[in-house]
Formats: structure tokens, C-alpha cells, sequence
């Protein structure tokens, strides 16, 4: 019996111990759909319901910032026509705008976040989009463009319809779209704002962060210095809704709540926040002045390869992933899909390959490999080609081979005339010698 309680205590020590190795304990969170990422590379680290559809309300907005900050500037402006202002339920959120009011896009786009107005975003919508139904189609087909597949927008606001819903994934990828915009991240820093006086009205505007995790002034007790945007939204139908972008260090996170209770969604953020920073950790992989591999470059020339350089392959861009605090770099495992060799013709930045990282067989991000430099090698010894010879004509071959046997036959010729004219003068010169001697006597 004491061995048996021994064994068990034993087993309780190391899942205890796993479990601080691995991760913190998984949050139980209280609204019906909740979703945590990292927004650098999109991998899912909680989800509950994440892909279930819930109405939004007035995080819808989101879509409608990203829109209006893809097509204008902030010092266009927007003119509020009848529609805008006058097709709004009387209990939806507004900055009270009048017909033919002008106000800028910047002034326009902190009305939206900060107060979440409805006349604002109607304004917008029929300034980008020429209608507000045209403009619904611009937002469904960009939502649709980032992998947003659950949702349908039917307005710019997300006051109440049975036809307008979303996902809490789908959510979490519109922030990401949006998040690391500098415009945003600047409007979303403002915890209180002012819309001077306008072309209808002398009256200024004073607006006020509605994120309490973003309002030092009036939420000093539940501000955040991490989080960096977000918005909020609420019906009846749709409860209260959440999103939230927090940075820490070099990790980027995003919450969404999605049908929360007035109770405990800032608490849901805050756990869901809380978990991702202490459990997991960004590892930077590789960066595009990293070498990954180096690559021959092959010329060809008269059917045969000749190696000319060599390329140097990094990531295009730079790669992190995001991994539990007890993972390392070494632990995971690095595979690239690349030729043997590189044709001439490639250039340094050219797409070559793709690698991937993968932890015990799961791929944890992948990325394009490129040409990040071409190293020349020393001009290799010319390779010398054998002449054709078909069209010669045989005169090319005789003609110096007749030339040599002449020259020849010429030196030996005059070499022999020249041995003759030695012996006669010999012979003469004997003569003459013996004519004196006879004389003498």
C-alpha cells in the first residue's frame, strides 16, 4: 500500500513538473467564442467556438478602418449626406453629424474607433464605396481575400442583422491586416480626441477611448500598457465583443471575444493575454542576411556544364514562429525544397525554393528561399574547339606541304653546286702548281 501511494505521488510530481515545463495552465474562459494568435504569423494558440458565427456589432468597424485607410488619406474628407445620417436606428452610437457636414478622413477615422460612431461609418462607406452597398461588397471581398470565409457584412457599423456575422478567426485575421499599420497604431494611442468646429457646426466633438484596456485616463485600474488596438462592440443580440492587440518584447498577440458577458470579457482578454506571454516564445529562425545553403551556377556551353558561380540562398523575409517557452531552436527540425543547381539566367533576388521548420513532424512556418548573392569564380581555361573541317578545300593541306619539299630541294641543290665549285677550284689550283714547278726546272 505505501509503495502504491509512493508511485502515485511519484506521478503527480512529474505532471505537475510537465505541466510548468510545457505551459501554463490553459485559461477557462467564460464567453461562448474566444480565439488567441500571433499576429506576426497567424498560428492559433487557444480557440474555443473559434469558428462558430456570432454577430459581431460594432467590431465591424475594423473592416471599415482598414478600407478607408487602403483608399484615402487623412486629409480627404468626408461629406455626410441624408442616407448617413438619417437611415440610423435612434439608439445607434453616433457623433451626431448633419446633412452636408464636412469633416476630414482623420478626424472621421477617431470618431469610428475611438467613440464607434455609425453616422461616421456610413460617411466613409458612401465615400470610398459611392453606397453603402457597394461598399458592403468592397468589405465582404476583402474579408474574403485574407481567408475570412465565415463572414458577411451587410453595413459598415454592425448594428443588428440576422445576415451580418462573423468568426472569431475571421476576426483575428481582420486585426491582423490591420494592426501593424503605423495611421492605426497612432489613433489607436490617442485615449481621448477633439473634432473642431465644422462647416454646419461651431460645436467641438470630444471623443474618448472606448477600450478600457486602452484608457489610462478614465480605466486607470484595468489600462494595459501592452495593448496597442482593438474595439469594442455590443447589442443585445450579439452581447459584448472584443478585440485586442498586445505587444510584449518581440511577441505580437491577438484576443478576440465573441457573445461575452458585461462581466468578464475584459477578464477573458486579460487571461487569454496573460497566457500567451508567459507560455510561449518567439524564435527568430532565420533572417534574409542569414546563409542558409550555397548552390553551384551552371553555364552551358557546346552541351557540356560549366560552373561559372555560386549563389548563396537565404529566406526571403525574415521568419519567426512562436513556440512553447520550452522549445528551442535546435529542437526543431529545418527542410528545404531546392534544385541541385542553379541555371545561368537567375538573378540575386529570384525565387528558388521554400523551406520549412517543423517541430516532431508539425510544420511550424514555412517560408520562399531566394538568391541573396552570385559569387563569380575565376574565368575557367577556354575550351578550345576542333575546326570543321567539310568545306576545306585539299589545296589548304598541299599547298604548305609543296612549299616545304621545294625549299627543301632548293638548299640541298645549292649546297652540292656549292661542293662542285670547291672541288674544280681545287683542281685548277693543282694544275697551276704543277705548270710552275715545270717551268722553274
Amino acid at each position: 500500500m505505501i509503495k502504491y501511494f509512493k508511485y502515485l505521488c511519484l506521478v503527480a510530481y512529474i505532471l505537475c513538473f510537465a505541466n510548468s515545463i510545457y505551459a501554463s495552465s490553459v485559461p477557462n474562459i467564460n464567453a461562448e467564442a474566444a480565439i488567441l494568435i500571433d499576429a506576426k504569423t497567424g498560428t492559433v494558440l487557444y480557440a474555443k467556438n473559434a469558428n462558430e458565427k456570432y454577430y459581431p456589432a460594432s467590431i465591424t468597424k475594423l473592416m471599415t478602418a482598414l478600407l478607408t485607410i487602403e483608399n484615402l488619406s487623412p486629409t480627404d474628407t468626408v461629406t455626410f449626406s441624408k442616407e448617413a445620417v438619417y437611415s440610423l436606428d435612434k439608439e445607434s452610437s453616433n457623433i451626431g453629424m448633419d446633412i452636408g457636414e464636412v469633416i476630414t478622413v482623420d478626424q472621421a477615422l477617431h470618431g469610428l474607433l475611438l467613440w464607434s460612431a455609425n453616422d461616421v461609418a456610413n460617411g466613409l462607406a458612401e465615400t470610398i464605396g459611392g453606397s453603402i452597398e457597394n461598399f458592403c461588397k468592397m468589405m465582404n471581398q476583402r474579408a474574403q481575400d485574407i481567408g475570412a470565409v465565415n463572414t458577411n457584412f451587410v453595413n459598415p457599423h454592425g448594428f443588428h442583422d440576422v445576415n451580418h456575422y462573423t468568426t472569431a478567426y475571421d476576426m483575428a485575421l481582420i486585426m491582423r491586416e490591420i494592426y501593424n499599420n503605423e495611421y492605426f497604431l497612432e489613433i489607436m494611442s490617442h485615449p481621448t480626441y477633439r473634432i473642431p468646429a465644422t462647416n454646419v457646426s461651431d460645436e467641438i466633438i470630444y471623443l474618448s477611448q472606448q477600450h478600457s484596456l486602452m484608457n489610462s485616463i478614465r480605466d486607470s485600474q484595468m489600462f494595459r500598457s501592452d495593448v496597442i488596438g482593438g474595439k469594442t462592440g455590443y447589442t443585445s443580440q450579439a452581447g459584448n465583443t472584443l478585440v485586442t492587440a498586445s505587444r510584449q518584447g518581440n511577441i505580437d498577440l491577438i484576443t478576440v471575444i465573441l457573445k461575452g458577458n458585461r462581466l468578464n470579457y475584459y477578464d477573458d482578454t486579460n487571461k487569454l493575454l496573460n497566457y500567451g506571454f508567459s507560455s510561449f516564445t518567439s524564435l527568430n529562425l532565420s533572417t534574409p542576411k542569414d546563409i542558409l545553403t550555397i548552390l553551384p551556377l551552371y553555364s552551358i556551353h557546346s552541351g557540356k556544364l560549366y560552373e561559372v558561380a555560386t549563389c548563396e540562398i537565404s529566406v526571403k523575409e525574415p521568419l519567426n514562429a512562436i513556440v512553447s517557452s520550452n522549445i528551442k531552436k535546435q529542437d526543431l527540425d529545418l527542410n528545404m525544397t531546392l534544385p541541385k543547381h542553379i541555371n545561368f539566367g537567375k538573378n540575386i533576388g529570384d525565387i528558388v525554393g521554400e523551406v520549412n521548420y517543423t517541430y516532431k513532424g508539425k510544420r511550424l512556418a514555412s517560408c520562399e528561399l531566394m538568391i541573396s548573392d552570385i559569387k563569380f569564380l575565376p574565368a575557367p581555361s577556354p575550351y578550345v574547339f576542333p575546326k570543321d573541317t567539310s568545306n576545306v578545300d585539299a589545296f589548304t593541306y598541299i599547298y604548305p606541304t609543296v612549299v616545304c619539299i621545294s625549299v627543301s630541294l632548293f638548299l640541298i641543290l645549292m649546297l652540292r653546286l656549292r661542293r662542285k665549285k670547291y672541288f674544280f677550284d681545287d683542281k685548277n689550283k693543282l694544275k697551276f702548281h704543277k705548270k710552275v714547278q715545270k717551268t722553274l726546272k
